[in-house]
């Protein structure tokens, strides 16, 4: 079993990913990280289309009706982020470095990761983790994790 720790004051983020960096950052937590959930979008009934057929039908805050799924625990649980093309993953997969949403929705929006110059224009980005940056190692095909105005 794992457990969570959660920081007294505000941390740096932008080496966390997944899970943990989205818990801190939107419980603002973190000095450098706004949250990257959307706070406009509310996982509906009918969110996530064709995926988790076993979902259970909730009213959430008295006023609109969501979903949740039970687990293998036998305990009830939503935690899936939308993506801009209406698939849902779960929020582990949230600002971990991989495109999980085939839309790049899931790591737009974090902080803890630099694109690679080269992949801005494309509809694939190469997300490298910020501690990758100016390492003396090259990790974007384009040379932009070494060769830029921060690195010198």
């Amino acid at each position: 079993k794992s457990e969570l720790i959660v920081p007294n004051s505000k941390v740096n983020c932008s080496y966390l990913f997944g899970e943990y960096y989205l818990f801190l950052s939107c419980m603002d937590l973190c000095s450098d990280a706004p949250c990257p959930l959307n706070k406009n979008r509310t996982l509906l009934y009918n969110s996530c289309p064709g995926q988790y057929p076993d979902r259970v039908y909730t009213l959430a805050n008295n006023s609109f009706l969501t979903f949740v799924e039970k687990s293998k625990k036998g305990q009830y649980h939503q935690d899936y982020f939308q993506c801009n093309n209406s698939r849902c993953v779960e929020y582990k997969q949230v600002c971990d470095l991989i495109d999980d949403c085939g839309d790049m929705s899931d790591e737009l929006n974090c902080a803890n990761h630099m694109i690679c110059e080269e992949t801005l224009n494309s509809t694939k980005h190469q997300f490298i983790s910020l501690s990758q940056r100016c390492d003396g190692i090259y990790d974007c095909f384009d040379l932009s994790d070494e060769c830029n105005d921060i690195c010198g």
